[in-house]
C-alpha cells in the first residue's frame, strides 16, 4: 500500500480481502468511486421525498461498500439512518445526520482518487 494518509477510510479489510492483489483493490475502490456517489443522490432524493421505506433499503444498500473500504464510522452512521427510517422514529434527525456524512464522503473520494493514482 501507498503512504497515502487515510483519515476516512482503513485499507486493511480491502487488503485482506484481495489477498493483496492490487489490481483487484484498484478495480474494487474505482467501482467504490464511481457507483457511490449516484447512491448518495437518490438516498438524498429519498430523504428529502421523506419516502422512508425507500431511505431505509438504500441506506442498506450503500452500507456494505463502505465496510469494503475500511469507512466503518460513516459505516456506522449510514446504520443509524437505515434504523430511523426502518423504525420510523426519530425521523427528524435523518436529513441532519444524512449531511454531517456528505464532507466525511466527500473526503473519503478524494482520499481514494489520491490513493487510485499511486496505483500502475
Amino acid at each position: 500500500m501507498s503512504n497515502i494518509n487515510f483519515e476516512q477510510a482503513n485499507m486493511d479489510y480491502l487488503v485482506d480481502l484481495s489477498g493483496g492483489n492490487t489490481q483487484l483493490i484498484k478495480e474494487i475502490l474505482q467501482l467504490f468511486v464511481k457507483q457511490t456517489p449516484p447512491d448518495m443522490e437518490l438516498l438524498a432524493t429519498y430523504i428529502q421525498q421523506e419516502d422512508w421505506e425507500n431511505v431505509y433499503r438504500q441506506a442498506h444498500h450503500i452500507k456494505p461498500t463502505l465496510a469494503y473500504v475500511g469507512a466503518n464510522g460513516m459505516r456506522e452512521e449510514l446504520q443509524v439512518i437505515e434504523s430511523i427510517a426502518k423504525n420510523r422514529q426519530g425521523l427528524d434527525s435523518i436529513t441532519e445526520k444524512f449531511n454531517a456524512l456528505l464532507p466525511r464522503l466527500e473526503t473519503l473520494y478524494g482520499e481514494l482518487n489520491a490513493y487510485l493514482r499511486t496505483i500502475d
